[in-house]
This record gives C-alpha cells, structure tokens and sequence, in this order.
C-alpha cells in the first residue's frame, strides 16, 4: 500500500522534444501551420494578420475595423451572427494589438465544417454597419474613460509612453478624440487595403486531413496582402508621474529595454527577473509583501513586441509607502547584485521553470502557443532545448551580471499614478 507520509523521490526535470507543428501553404501562399494532438473533438482555428496598430494611419482604426467584423455580414446581422456562433458549440475573440490583429474561433469537430463557413463569411462578407460603429466607438469612450480612471491602467499606459515617447505606437495613449475621428469611410477603406497584411493561419486540435482540406478550400479566397513596415523613433524618458491625492494606492511601473527573445543574453535576462520577481518566491515578494506588507503582489516580466521587448516590475502598494516601495526594489536589486543567489534558491528557480514549462504544455492549444512564441521571433524548437540548458547552467555570478546589465537604474523608465510619498 502506498505510505502517503513518505514524499516521493525528486529527480531532475529532462527536456523532452515538443510536438512540432507542420507547415503548409494555402493556394493563395498563406501559410498554415498544424498540430493535430490531444484525445477531444475540439479545434481551435487562428488569423493572424499584420495590421495592428503599428500600421494604422489613424489613431484605433485596426481595433474598429477588427471588431467591427462581428457586426454583420451579407447574410446576418451581428446579432443573428452571435445567435449562430453559441447554436454551433463556438466561440470567437477578436483581439487588435500593437502589432498584429488576432481572431480565433474554438469549435467541436462534430460542426466543424459549419463553423468554417460562417467564419468564412465574417471574415469575407462583413457589411460595416454605421450603427453599429456608432454604438463601438460610445463603448470604447467609455472604456478608454473608465481604464484611464484606475491607477494601474493609466500607470501602465504611461509606462509605455516613458518607454517609446508619445509620437511610438507602443507609447502613445488612446484618446476619446482619436475614437471620434474614425468613420466608416476610414474602417472600409483599412479593411479592403491593410487588414489582410502577412496572414498567417494556425490550426489544432484533434483535427484530420479532411479538416485540414476544408480549411484550404475556404481560405483560399482570403486576401493576402504585403505592406511595408513603418519605422518610428524611440523618444523616451526617465519618469512620468499622475498625482491622485485621494488615491489610498499608488500604482508603480518600472521599465527597462532589453533583449529580444533568442537575442544573446536573453536567457540571463530572463533567469535574473525570475529570481527577482519572476515567481511567487521572488526576492520582491518576499520583501515587499511578506515582510514589508506594502503590497498584495508584486511581479516582474518580460513584454515581447515585434519592434522592441522591455522588462517590466508592477506593483499596486499603500500610497503611502510609495517612495519606500521604491527604496526597498533598489536594496533588492543591489543585494542581487553585489551578494548574488546561493545554491538552494537556484535549484529552486530551476526546478520551478522547468515544471512550469513542462505544464505549459498540455494541450495542443498550448502546443500550438509555444511554436507561435519561438515562429513569431524567427527561431526554432532549438530555442527550447537551449532554455533547459541554461537552467542546468545557471550561477550566481551570471544573476550578479544580468541585474548589472539588464536592470540598471540608470536606465529606467518610471510611471507612478497616485501619491509619490
């Protein structure tokens, strides 16, 4: 009988090579990539176009054109749309970004053919109802009026501007008069000329051949547009600050450029922001919520983007305690630096990321996210095999470098919404 007092024996973690996804390519050269795993009879299918906000010629025109696709199509209104989307088990989510815009559709293979063709026909057949627009762009005030009143979000959205300059599509901030110089004119025109930019479509699941043949057959219509990218300048700044004297908290971003993902150093970054915040053990957490008590969480992370990645500490703390809240990441930091991490604590930060890698990996939902993560950089499932590399290999003294490098207070950018006391 199994003795449930005795703690199983712990091994090392291995890497094991993932599913690969396989690539094909449509008629019209859009490139599809597969992967047909897991035991359910579910799909997910993915559009992927270059048309974010990096492209638009006016301020949230990608976002409404996006969304605006849901509204109504030749044969449906966007209600009726809805109605058949939930009558065939599916689900789709629209989501505009810096970059790219991004539609998924979820499904069970039982409808599968079904929900093809009716996202086929949002995707072909919309009708941009002015109505409609109307009523999107009031939400989206609200919104935009609604976000820009909490601290968090606003320290967020100034964060970026800190980081890129107000005149950068990842620094600038949406504003009510940027939604109300969009017209229908503008969306119909950045649907027909540069919304179907690079696409890309991605498919998995538990899927066959003959799914894999009706998805080419109804995309093969599907426009596939190449523009140009833009370029801007970076105009950055050390530190924006929003009082709020009757905020309770202050909501605190720190921000830093650094590395793209499979660029050279970009494991000792990101095995440096593990040990300082990167997990719920961190040496910020530790500090700043255990035993200081400033805050209910503290993190810190890497944000990719296709022109630019920064590394980002976010903490919501008493307002209060914010100038002290800064005082103790600087001591963080240093300790990190000058004192570096003894053997247990990166045992336990190695074995932490391999476990959290091998159960980021599950389904093939998930398998399909990791190869989007090393395709969308240009790498290979090399670039995985390389990671558990460097968790066998880490050391202090690369952690003492990597705070040095990658989180140099002299190269900071600062957003605080709230009380700077």
């Amino acid at each position: 009988m199994l003795d449930r007092s005795i703690a199983p024996l712990a091994g090392e973690i291995a890497y094991s090579p993932l599913q690969k996804a396989i690539e094909d390519k449509l008629d019209n050269h859009i490139p599809l990539y597969m992967i047909n795993a897991g035991v359910q009879p579910v799909f997910k299918l993915e559009l992927v176009l270059s048309s974010g906000a990096w492209y638009e010629s006016k301020r949230a025109l990608s976002w409404f054109t996006a969304k605006m696709l849901l509204e109504g199509s030749k044969r449906r209104s966007g209600k009726e749309i809805s109605e058949a989307i939930d009558s065939l088990g599916a689900f789709i989510e629209v989501s505009p970004g810096f970059d790219d815009v991004s539609i998924e559709i979820y499904g069970v293979n039982k409808t599968f053919d079904q929900v093809l063709e009716l996202f086929r026909e949002i995707l072909l057949e919309p009708t941009f109802p002015a109505d409609s627009l109307a009523t999107l762009q009031s939400i989206r005030k609200d919104q935009l009026k609604v976000n820009d009143g909490k601290n968090d979000m606003l320290a967020s959205k100034k964060m970026r501007e800190a980081l890129y300059g107000v005149a950068h599509p990842y620094g600038y901030g949406l504003k009510a008069s940027d939604i109300d110089c969009i017209d229908l004119e503008d969306v119909v025109g950045y649907y027909h000329n540069d919304l179907f930019n690079q696409a890309k479509l991605y498919l998995s699941g538990k899927i066959d051949d003959q799914m894999i043949t009706q998805v080419k057959q109804q995309f093969v219509t599907l426009p596939n547009q190449t523009k140009d990218s833009l370029s801007f300048d970076t105009i950055g700044q050390s530190e924006i600050y929003v009082e709020r004297k009757e905020s309770l908290q202050s909501s605190l971003r720190m921000a830093w450029h650094i590395p793209d993902k499979g660029a050279e150093g970009y494991f000792d970054y990101l095995l440096t922001n593990t040990f300082l915040g990167g997990y719920f053990g961190s040496r910020l957490m530790k500090n700043i919520r255990e035993e200081k008590g400033y805050t209910y969480g503290i993190s810190s992370y890497p944000l990719h983007l296709n022109h630019g990645s920064f590394a980002v500490i976010s903490t919501d703390i008493k307002a209060e305690h914010t100038l002290d809240t800064l005082s103790e990441i600087k001591k963080e930091l240093d300790l990190l630096k000058f004192k570096g991490v003894d053997a247990d604590e990166i045992e336990t930060v190695s074995n932490y990321l391999a476990g959290s890698f091998l159960s980021s990996i599950d389904t093939p939902f998930q398998l399909m996210k990791m190869f989007k993560k090393i395709n969308d950089h240009g790498l290979t499932y090399d670039y995985y095999e390389q990671y558990f590399r460097a968790l066998q290999q880490v050391n202090s003294e690369q952690i003492q470098q990597g705070i040095e490098k990658y989180f140099d207070m002299d190269a900071v950018h600062v957003s605080i919404v709230g009380i700077k006391k």
